[in-house]
């Protein structure tokens, strides 16, 4: 049985890490369509969103009660 060359050896381990790495990460099924022109994009926005606030001028806290 011979053996491969050393350059064919590294080229086979390069793509099938190449081809490892492109399988990884979560992909979208679906992207959505950009703003169309003259709406405003909703993007940056205040997070958490103010108008859902339930104690809207307080810092949230741990949900912990301490005595």
């Amino acid at each position: 049985m011979s053996r491969l060359p050393r350059s064919v050896t590294l080229t086979v381990l390069a793509l099938a890490g190449a081809l490892a790495l492109a399988g990884c990460g979560k992909k979208p099924k679906a992207v959505d369509s950009p703003v169309p022109e003259g709406q405003a994009d909703p993007f940056p926005r205040t997070y958490p969103n103010p108008s859902l606030d339930p104690k809207p001028g307080k810092p949230a806290g741990s949900g912990v009660q301490f005595p």
